[in-house]
């Protein structure tokens, strides 16, 4: 019986312990910072850093948000400063994707879907190169559209916009395919449901990672009408 209860004991503690064993740490990264953990390559060496959110506090975060190596430490890239800041989670923090360990997609989280697309190339622990020209390139499409189509027929909305949304349950904004990365964007101007004239298009494009440019771009124009209000 006093075996029996010993090995009890043991292994209660094992089982208490393995948590804390499992738990990830980066003994590198400044106190004020957390990993997300969402964030980190494939082969665990680099990731976002997100300021450490204080509970009791309302101040806005006041350090950036950065790309870094985790072990040995160092900062890569200062990702959003000043306004652009927000918590880890928070409404417009920066989110990444990687391809492999070179290449790593990041973005800001809005409330309706996903904006701001920088595509960062890594070579050597450092940044070889970052693609800006991704997100003003789909940006032109859905302007385009949004003006000819819908601002002329319904110009008295010019003083509204419209919003790029997501529903990662159906599909994904950004995949990479080796020296690719694929495109499925989608905006509406009314994502709430409101009633009145509403307008909605969709991107799925190929984005060539080598050439900086697209090869293959699908846009469709969604229909315009009018919501109306609900009985």
């Amino acid at each position: 019986m006093i075996a029996t209860a010993v090995v009890t004991l043991i292994r209660a503690q094992e089982e208490s312990a393995s948590p804390a064993e499992g738990a990830k740490t980066y003994p590198g990264v400044p106190k004020e910072y957390e990993v997300g953990e969402s964030t980190v390559s494939p082969d665990g060496r680099f990731a976002i850093l997100y300021e450490v959110r204080d509970a009791d506090s309302n101040v806005d975060p006041g350090l950036p948000n950065l790309l870094v190596r985790l072990k040995p430490y160092q900062v890569l890239k200062e990702i959003e400063t000043g306004d652009g800041v927000t918590w880890k989670d928070g409404r417009g923090a920066v989110a990444a994707k990687w391809g492999g360990n070179q290449f790593v997609a990041i973005w800001r989280q809005m409330k309706w879907g996903n904006e701001d697309l920088v595509v960062y190339e890594l070579a050597n622990d450092k940044i070889k190169r970052e693609e800006k020209k991704i997100w003003p390139e789909v940006v032109k499409y859905f302007d385009r559209d949004w003006k000819n189509r819908f601002l002329k027929k319904y110009p008295k909305e010019a003083s509204d916009r419209y919003f790029f949304t997501s529903d990662d349950s159906q599909f994904k904004n950004f995949e990479f395919n080796g020296d690719t990365l694929l495109l499925d964007i989608r905006a509406e101007n009314n994502p709430n449901l409101a009633p009145g004239p509403i307008w909605s298009a969709e991107l799925r494009a190929v984005w060539n990672l080598k050439s900086s440019k697209f090869t293959k771009v699908d846009f469709k124009p969604g229909e315009i009408g009018v919501r109306k209000p609900e009985d």
